[in-house]
């Protein structure tokens, strides 16, 4: 598909091959038994609020930027059997209102993606005081959570350039917080609300 007919269909929704995103979800039963066996946390990125009267004109360029972000994350920082039963970013929700998105994820790979892009890294970039923030988020998320050889991995990694560009136009969107639930859901997500730890809240603690 050339540029123009991109343009058409993000803008006026001409010429959308609606059965292969049909025929994705109905043929996508393995992620959805994949979500009920993962053990789940809620990531929420805050972006700068837009009039709520206004369309929410980004939808697809940030959702699939960070779909796409996630998982080359995972193929690049994790071994190739990891990378197999790793489990996808999953959407919850959009709140218009707060500019809150809502995802749900493996706390592992969240807390990777989460600081990196409270950071505003992008792979292949160093993280500065590396070594003093994964001692903050193992204080907050436990020992066995945080891995360090995941932040190594990512430092050491390739972005290309498409990508790159990509991340850089999300950065501009102003994220302004990156919140993580403590607890996986158990029960409900409004559970899993009430302790969550903001990742550029505890990183002030890097001096």
């Amino acid at each position: 598909m050339n540029d123009e007919n991109y343009f058409y269909e993000y803008w006026i929704g001409k010429d959308i091959s609606l059965s292969r995103y049909w025929d994705a979800y109905k043929n996508g039963q393995g992620y959805q038994n994949k979500f009920k066996s993962m053990k789940s946390h809620l990531i929420e990125i805050t972006f700068e609020k837009t009039g709520i009267e206004l369309p929410l004109y980004n939808l697809e360029p940030i959702y699939k930027t960070t779909k796409a972000y996630f998982h080359d994350l995972k193929r690049d920082c994790l071994t190739a059997s990891e990378y197999n039963s790793a489990g996808p970013l999953f959407i919850y929700e959009i709140n218009r209102g707060s500019g809150i998105w809502s995802w749900l994820g493996e706390l592992w790979y969240c807390l990777l993606l989460g600081t990196t892009l409270t950071e505003e890294k992008i792979k292949g970039q160093r993280i500065d005081n590396i070594e003093k923030k994964l001692k903050i988020l193992k204080e907050y998320f436990g020992e066995a959570n945080v891995r360090p050889e995941l932040f190594q991995r990512f430092m050491e990694a390739d972005t290309p350039s498409e990508m790159s560009d990509a991340m850089k136009n999300l950065f501009d969107e102003r994220i302004k917080t990156i919140r993580i639930s403590k607890s996986p859901i158990i029960t409900t997500i409004e559970d899993a609300r009430k302790e969550m730890i903001d990742l550029k809240e505890i990183m002030k603690r890097v001096e």
